[in-house]
């Protein structure tokens, strides 16, 4: 259990949460069904239950907090989906085995996945939907499939990978079992509502089994490919722009699949013993040729920044009957967390390498006040520190610009709210602790310089505020995938390439 630390004694501790009643937290023989839905680029905006816009529709995903928890200050672990995803699945800091950013993958053997621990302790495990961890590089530092790093290779049982079309399956839409150890299966339609049926299917295949499960829940949306699936975009008529209706329509698709999981958790008689978290791989990206329409509003940023807007995500949790209701946890969590309390919930070991925290004590009213000392991010030229309490960000781009920020208020990351020139000395310690952090990764030390030009554009247009705002509309999207056109992606891979000969331009309507 981490307590505040005393490198911190200057800053005062927020309000955690709503007030708690306590909970007995369920016995061994009681453990949960475990779900874990990660979803992909959706912004912070993008969460109805958070009241940021009213053109959101996220019914279900908002039912979920009211039954449980709504975090508002829940983290990633880095701005960019497969670092991110490799920490979650580990519950372990991706820098600590090198997984640094997209170019640092596949996901090594040597790390225990949550798969694995579960699986120890008599879990049947599956995965669905986007992976991404068997991505590694061939000599000329191209992307490669690497077939030997599929989930089937870190610890699950089951499982129906892929983004679009395209799966590695151990298991059909129907339930039945295919071929050992899995088959390439095409699957037409809409790709969440494919991920949806996936893993409704994965629960199917637990009739007659005793054992508890473990799903975690890739679905590959709102990224690029945009698509324009007609149901959806129907019940989003009321968003004007069209690019954001689609990023729009396929958050709502998630959250009908998240609605269609707990009915067929209540069918099953096992709702209330089923512990889910719903988070997504990172923020929004906006930048030309990558919006998917999806925002990160009123946050600082986009996905690939360690503002606010890049590692900020939607983050909730629900365990009837465990985890009180109607929560909303204000206080800076990560999601390894998430899984870490996946794996004390079941009853499985701890070791050194789990650097989540447990959120259970917290959430059922035996422990208060800050969950970590503080949260640190490296990626590529970027390096952050958010103190446990969640009231001072400190970020350094290459060696040369620094800011802090006072995170009371949430939005304030512009150049103007920089406060390092008042506070010196806050920003000094932050640097000391985040470096101190930073030399026990597996890559050691903070970045140098010069900042990354695509590092130094994002600051320079969102934190700097030197360059123009892009516009947010059709033509800045990355790729348009119309329904029912070739859908199918290289092995490994999403259609994600603004150059590719697949990628068609939406046009406005």
């Amino acid at each position: 259990m981490n307590k505040i630390n005393p490198f911190f004694p200057l800053v005062a501790l927020l309000a955690a949460s709503s007030p708690l009643t306590a909970v007995t937290a369920a016995a061994p023989e009681q453990r949960p069904n475990i779900i874990i839905v990660f979803t992909d680029d959706q912004g912070y905006t993008d969460l109805g239950i958070h009241g940021i816009d009213p053109d959101v529709r996220t019914p279900n995903i908002d039912q979920l907090a009211r039954d449980g928890v709504l975090f508002t200050n829940g983290y990633v672990t880095a701005p960019q989906c497969i670092p991110s995803r490799a920490g979650l699945i580990t519950a372990r800091h991706q820098n600590a085995f090198g997984v640094d950013d997209n170019l640092k993958g596949p996901l090594p053997h040597e790390e225990t996945t949550i798969a694995q621990r579960l699986r120890a302790v008599g879990y049947v495990t599956g995965m669905v939907g986007k992976w991404h961890l068997d991505v590694g590089r061939d000599a000329r530092n191209r992307p490669q499939f690497r077939e030997d790093s599929l989930p089937h290779m870190h610890g699950f049982d089951e499982m129906f990978s892929g983004n679009m079309s395209r799966y590695h399956a151990t298991f059909d839409l129907q339930g039945n079992d295919l071929k050992k150890p899995f088959e390439v299966v095409v699957q037409e339609g809409y790709r969440v509502d494919i991920q949806t049926d996936a893993a409704l299917a994965f629960l199917d295949r637990r009739t007659g089994d005793d054992r508890p499960f473990f799903l975690y829940l890739g679905y590959f949306a709102p990224h690029s490919p945009v698509q324009d699936p007609p149901e959806y975009m129907q019940r989003m008529a009321h968003v004007e722009e069209l690019v954001r209706r689609m990023g729009l329509a396929s958050i709502l698709a998630m959250d009908d699949g998240v609605g269609r999981i707990r009915e067929k958790l209540k069918d099953m008689g096992v709702h209330d013993n089923t512990l889910i978290f719903f988070m997504s791989d990172n923020g929004a990206p906006l930048r030309e040729g990558a919006y998917v329409g999806s925002l990160n509003h009123p946050l600082v940023g986009e996905k690939g920044m360690q503002t606010d807007g890049g590692q900020r995500i939607p983050y909730v949790g629900a365990w009837p009957g465990v985890i009180p209701p109607g929560q909303v946890f204000k206080l800076p969590v990560s999601t390894l967390d998430a899984a870490a309390t996946a794996i004390a919930a079941a009853g499985a070991p701890f070791d050194g390498k789990i650097e989540g925290v447990d959120l259970l004590p917290w959430l059922t009213g035996k422990e208060t006040g800050p969950v970590h000392d503080e949260l640190c991010w490296r990626w590529r030229s970027q390096s952050a520190i958010l103190t446990g309490d969640g009231k001072w960000k400190f970020i350094r781009l290459g060696q040369r610009q620094r800011f802090l920020f006072d995170m009371t208020e949430i939005g304030r990351q512009t150049a103007d709210d920089n406060l390092i020139r008042q506070h010196p000395e806050i920003a000094a310690q932050l640097e000391a602790r985040l470096k101190a952090v930073a030399d026990t990764w597996k890559i050691k030390g903070l970045p140098g310089d010069p900042a990354v030009r695509p590092d130094q554009n994002f600051y320079d247009q969102h934190v700097n505020q030197t360059l123009p705002p892009l516009p947010l509309d059709a033509g800045m999207t990355g790729a348009f995938l119309p329904i029912g056109e070739d859908s199918v992606p290289p092995p490994g891979g999403a259609i994600n390439d603004p150059g590719s000969q697949r990628t068609k331009r939406p046009q406005r309507k």
